[in-house]
């Protein structure tokens, strides 16, 4: 099944399609300000994590290379690449429907897959990528007691169908093979331990 996300602008909880339709129609300034592409950004191996985001059309992919690894990657430095983006350097330079990944990690990656799907606009802001929306933070349960989960076991998570533990459940475990629960594509990899809630979805700051 698909997972529900928020709208970081209203609070709506929609799922991914519907997000991208409400988003289109809602949170489009239609022609005022900054030109920018929507883009749908997901895990390319886990579509139950994802973004919308818009970015201005002359900003270049290095800037969204930077959102992705403050938001959903960064743990070492490792190196980043994009593929399929062609010569394509600008966001303007994409069209609606144009595809292409990004991968974090020569050796442990973690791809992304990047759709365009709209050209919309929005007033002027600071910051280059806006976050639109992103699914709601997946729940994972206790392999022992059932409880929700806060690590994942990473020497366990290719062996068992669960490798995740809550707190208690964690005490006397290897906490070398312990990574802290996190919505993101990028968990229980290498040393990442999450955005420390930095783009975490807080309903009482949001409109009704």
């Amino acid at each position: 099944m698909t997972s529900k996300g928020n709208c970081y602008l209203c609070g709506a909880e929609l799922g991914k399609t519907a997000m991208k339709n409400h988003i289109l129609k809602y949170h489009n300034a239609e022609g005022i300000g900054q030109e920018c592409r929507l883009l749908k950004i997901e895990g390319a191996e886990d579509k139950n994590y994802w973004l919308y985001v818009d970015i201005p059309v002359d900003k270049t992919l290095s800037t969204l290379d930077t959102f992705l690894r403050k938001i959903w990657l960064e743990c070492c430095g490792h190196l980043s690449q994009f593929h399929g983006a062609g010569k394509s350097k600008k966001l303007g330079l994409f069209q609606i429907g144009d595809q292409f990944w990004h991968e974090y990690d020569m050796g442990s990656t973690t791809a992304t897959l990047i759709t365009v799907v709209g050209a919309t606009w929005r007033e002027p802001q600071k910051k280059a990528v806006r976050l639109l929306a992103r699914n709601i933070p997946p729940q994972f349960t206790c392999a022992k007691c059932g409880a929700p989960a806060a690590y994942i076991d990473t020497e366990e998570m290719y062996d068992t169908d669960n490798p995740f533990y809550c707190e208690n459940c964690a005490e006397g475990r290897d906490e070398f093979m312990l990574l802290p629960v996190t919505n993101s594509p990028r968990m229980g990899v290498c040393g990442y331990c999450g955005e420390q809630d930095v783009y975490a979805f807080v309903p009482s700051d949001k409109k009704e």
